[in-house]
């Protein structure tokens, strides 16, 4: 009788320190399941109120790109922005300008998207006047120079030059601006 309460005993115990074990391992990965969570929402890194710059091998600004915000996340290949500018320059002058409410960079740097009532400004020259182009994406290529857009685009060039189309490709080495399809073109001759 002994030995049968005995082995009750142990029985017991054993189950006891097996629903024990249970408990504190579904506990434990349960913790670890919050955890994770609550980091795949943190950002990897984030800037506030950055500015960088590009520089030629001439020692000459090329451009800079600033914003509010920027923050990267360990599950996305994107980092998000918040009030980009980027300012292009010739021998250290500023000669255009791009601005919107939000953005992103991707393949690796190598693309910046701004989104979000963008307006691309270049600059007026003794040569040129000042043109401002809106849209609600451009996409900047800043290695090769290039600025495309998808998207309906709006030119409006001083004086009295407007022009609408969808999607617009940049590009600085050839010095061409293209609007790829269902431009219009409104001119007033000046009085």
């Amino acid at each position: 009788m002994e030995n049968k309460l005995s082995s009750i005993f142990v029985l017991i115990f054993i189950l006891f320190i097996a629903g024990l074990s249970y408990w504190l391992s579904h506990e434990v990965n349960k913790e670890l399941s919050d955890d994770q969570k609550n980091t795949s929402t943190a950002a990897d890194f984030y800037l506030k109120n950055f500015n960088s710059k590009q520089m030629t091998s001439d020692g000459f600004v090329k451009y800079t790109f600033q914003g509010e915000d920027m923050k990267n996340y360990k599950h996305s290949e994107k980092t998000f922005l918040s009030r980009p500018l980027f300012i292009k320059f010739d021998q250290n002058n500023p000669i255009s300008n791009i601005t919107g409410d939000s953005g992103e960079i991707i393949n690796m740097g190598q693309e910046i998207i701004v989104k979000n009532n963008v307006v691309l400004t270049r600059l007026g020259t003794k040569a040129k006047k000042k043109m401002s182009l809106y849209t609600n994406q451009l996409n900047i290529i800043p290695s090769e120079d290039i600025v495309f857009s998808k998207k309906a685009v709006k030119i409006i060039q001083e004086p009295n030059i407007e022009v609408d189309g969808v999607g617009m490709k940049y590009d600085k080495k050839e010095n061409t601006l293209k609007l790829l399809s269902n431009v219009k073109v409104h001119y007033e001759q000046p009085k």
